[in-house]
């Protein structure tokens, strides 16, 4: 039942046509996961190694020559898309396996995560402002004062799209990738030899090399990442913006640390628990564009009173998607059902 619920939800929120495209295809950030069998008897070290080669195959190239005007301008928006995804997944599968990896090689492979991932925010807003959200209100509204929307709105477009382009091709993110490659001991053909990783801790320093220790630390990280999405989410009403930010952060960590730890969960739990936090994450994420959006008209040089109008359907679109959200994350399973979905080795 909760599966179609979530399934009729997401169609729903399809439809309505109000849903960004950094948060809408299903398939957009899927991932190909090894086999879950063969995934439980893996010691730890091998299976983090494994996840890090994932996303790192689908990390971009960098283009060519950053400085070139033109070259901004061809910037393909999905490469940031791709990019923040390939962050975002890093920064789980590290704070995951934290246990296991050396604390400074640890440290300094989050903060240089945490830089990339900030760096490619501005732009990824700034597309989904000018490709999504906005078209969506002129449509509802066309008699506001486009020309001078579209002409700001490329203008923040543009600089956000350079500033991307400079940190992709920049030494910093060559020297991270160059990290990330090293720390995980990918090779050239994508693939990972743990016996090269330069990250890992000595089995001695770790809690376990054994598959029955990953099995004891995956369902305390998957218990700590659900405790941590409550009270908020069954009082998402009275949250405001910054909250609600704080917890689409909180459910992004519970849904990439679940797909992480696939293999201790049963089947019957991992579907409807894993389209219950996409489909917040989802609705989260189409509330954090409109916050974008009218932030962004704060600086629009547009009458007051326009301004207002597209104001008050953004503060609609944040209501609904709050609501939606709230009746979602109502349907989580309760602490025994998910404990009981959990595996024991």
């Amino acid at each position: 039942m909760l599966r179609d619920m979530t399934r009729a939800t997401t169609a729903a929120i399809a439809a309505s046509g109000e849903i960004s495209p950094a948060a809408a295809p299903a398939d957009a950030e899927a991932i190909a996961l090894p086999d879950a069998a063969n995934m439980r008897r893996m010691s730890a070290a091998h299976l983090l190694v494994t996840l890090a080669a994932l996303p790192l195959r689908q990390w971009p190239s960098a283009p060519l020559h950053p400085e070139s005007d033109a070259r901004a301008r061809a910037f393909d928006p999905e490469a940031i898309h791709q990019l923040r995804i390939a962050t975002r997944r890093l920064r789980a599968l590290i704070d995951v396996f934290s246990p296991w990896l050396k604390p400074r090689w640890y440290r300094r492979i989050k903060a240089e995560l945490c830089w990339l991932g900030h760096t490619m925010g501005p732009a990824r807003d700034a597309d989904v402002l000018a490709t999504t959200t906005l078209p969506a209100l002129r449509t509802e509204h066309p008699d506001i004062d486009w020309p001078a929307i579209d002409a700001h709105v490329a203008k923040l477009r543009s600089d956000a799209r350079t500033l991307a382009a400079e940190a992709l091709a920049s030494e910093r993110q060559q020297a991270l990738h160059a990290l990330l490659l090293e720390a995980f001991g990918i090779g050239a053909d994508g693939h990972a030899n743990r016996q090269a990783a330069k990250a890992l801790r000595r089995p001695s320093r770790t809690p376990g090399k054994r598959p029955r220790a990953l099995a004891k630390h995956a369902r305390n990280v998957l218990r700590a990442r659900y405790i941590a999405l409550f009270p908020d989410c069954r009082q998402l009403a009275m949250l405001d913006t910054e909250q609600l930010h704080a917890l689409r952060v909180k459910v992004k960590r519970a849904r990439y640390s679940a797909e992480a730890l696939t293999p201790w969960l049963r089947k019957a739990i991992r579907t409807p628990y894993q389209d219950t936090l996409h489909t917040a994450q989802t609705l989260l994420g189409q509330l954090n564009d409109a916050v974008v959006a009218q932030r962004a008209l704060e600086d629009m040089e547009i009458p007051a009173t326009q301004r207002d109008t597209l104001n008050g359907r953004l503060d609609t679109i944040i209501v609904n998607a709050t609501s939606r959200a709230a009746h979602v994350l109502c349907h989580l399973p309760d602490a025994h059902t998910l404990e009981r979905g959990m595996r024991k080795d």
